[in-house]
This record gives structure tokens, C-alpha cells and sequence, in this order.
């Protein structure tokens, strides 16, 4: 149960909790490597691709006063960026890298999932509700 007097996380907490499921993940993915599986590969390509947004909206975060419309605005801009790359993998997946598309777009949507989940002020449909 959350106490009263206890402050509202700021976003570069937020973000540093995603980034450390990302990071798990590529843990995971690192220990799957072996001669035969391709899979990791995409999947630890991916994740440094993802990672790297992150880390650039954690760079802005630093740069605002962490006000409620600031944490929007950052947050938005790297929501938008993440459901870019799962459209893409998307369009991608009627393609010859349909596998690989496949991989991207189950991780883009589980770090979108995840992203939401703790910065909920990133989606713009539900600010407009």
C-alpha cells in the first residue's frame, strides 16, 4: 500500500525502471546465443536499438524541471519512437525478414506495454479521456 507523504517517482526513475527490464532481456537473449540461433542475434540488436531510445529520453529528462507536462512531452516523444518501430516491424513482416520482423515487433510491443505501465502519462489517448 502506497503511503500519502511518499513522492510520486520522478520520470528518470521511471525510465531506469525500464531500462532495467530491457536490460534483463538482453541478458536473457545474450545466453541463448549459440550456433544455431539466429533468434538471439535479432533479439539482442533489437533490444540495444530499444535501449538506446531509452537512454536518450532518460539524456531529456534530465534536461526539464520533471513537471507534469515535461514528463509528458519526453514521454511522449519516446512512445512515439517505440510504436515507430513496431510499426515498422510490422510492415516488415510481409517481407523476406519476416522472422527477424516478427522477433522485433514481439519486443517493441512488450517495452511499449512496459513503458505504459509505468509512465501511463506518455499515452496521449488516455490524457484526452
Amino acid at each position: 500500500m502506497k503511503k500519502k507523504n511518499t513522492p510520486e517517482p520522478t520520470l528518470i526513475e521511471r525510465l531506469t525502471l525500464v531500462l532495467s527490464t530491457l536490460s534483463a532481456q538482453l541478458d536473457a537473449a545474450i545466453k541463448e546465443i549459440d550456433d544455431t540461433n539466429i533468434a538471439a542475434v535479432v533479439s539482442i540488436r533489437h533490444l540495444c536499438r530499444l535501449i538506446g531510445y531509452i537512454s536518450d529520453a532518460v539524456v531529456a529528462a534530465k534536461s526539464t524541471n520533471d513537471t507534469p507536462a515535461d514528463r509528458a512531452r519526453v514521454a511522449r516523444r519516446y512512445l512515439a519512437q517505440l510504436r515507430g518501430q513496431a510499426e515498422q516491424a510490422h510492415m516488415m513482416m510481409n517481407g523476406r525478414r519476416a522472422e527477424a520482423a516478427r522477433i522485433e515487433l514481439g519486443i517493441t510491443t512488450a517495452a511499449i506495454a512496459q513503458f505504459l505501465a509505468l509512465i501511463p502519462e506518455a499515452d496521449e489517448t488516455e490524457a484526452a479521456a
